[in-house]
């Protein structure tokens, strides 16, 4: 199975925002296969919580989200900031601001790709026991409403697709799993 780099011979934005990259590259494989364009989804890295309190409760938060036409119910966390250079830093922003809650300990447990033969970003996961701190203070435009479930609750949410997003679901069942 080769694992060498294909040789990017150009590369041009199609379009770029703060939010989204769509990149084409212009590349050849080692075994001199021509892709042109082979595009390249870039958005920001991304830190999920798997906060966990001290009634060893799972903090979720549910909000719409409009590429999928329905709430969604996943882990707080967000987009780690260019000037981010410390991903528990950036987590627990984005734990405080979505729900209100801060971090008593916390580690980064993996680091995982969506998809990658598309995306360029990185999405970690932060395990954290986490205390209430004071109210939420989303970003304006989020509608998120907090939630608590039991571990167990989490775990059955996540394995039945009651949470719908992958990246989630995968990052609580990791999360959760045999590691502490």
């Amino acid at each position: 199975m080769p694992e060498t780099a294909w040789t990017i011979r150009k590369s041009h934005y199609i379009m770029k925002d703060r939010w989204l990259g769509l990149r084409a590259d212009d590349c050849v494989t080692p075994s001199a296969h021509v892709l042109d364009p082979y595009y390249v989804l870039e958005t920001a890295d991304i830190a999920l919580v798997l906060g966990i309190d001290a009634a060893d409760h799972v903090i979720l938060v549910r909000q719409y989200r409009h590429a999928y036409g329905s709430p969604s119910l996943e882990l707080p966390g967000g987009a780690i900031d260019p000037g981010d250079t410390d991903i528990l830093a950036a987590a627990e922003r984005e734990m405080r601001e979505e729900t209100g809650y801060t971090f008593a300990d916390a580690e980064r447990v993996v680091t995982l790709n969506a998809d990658p033969a598309r995306y360029a970003n990185r999405m970690h996961l932060v395990r954290a026991r986490v205390i209430a701190a004071g109210p939420a203070r989303p970003d304006p435009g989020e509608d998120i409403a907090v939630m608590r479930v039991p571990r167990a609750e989490a775990l059955r949410l996540a394995q039945s697709g009651s949470i719908v997003g992958a990246v989630h679901a995968a990052m609580i069942l990791i999360g959760l799993s045999g590691r502490g």
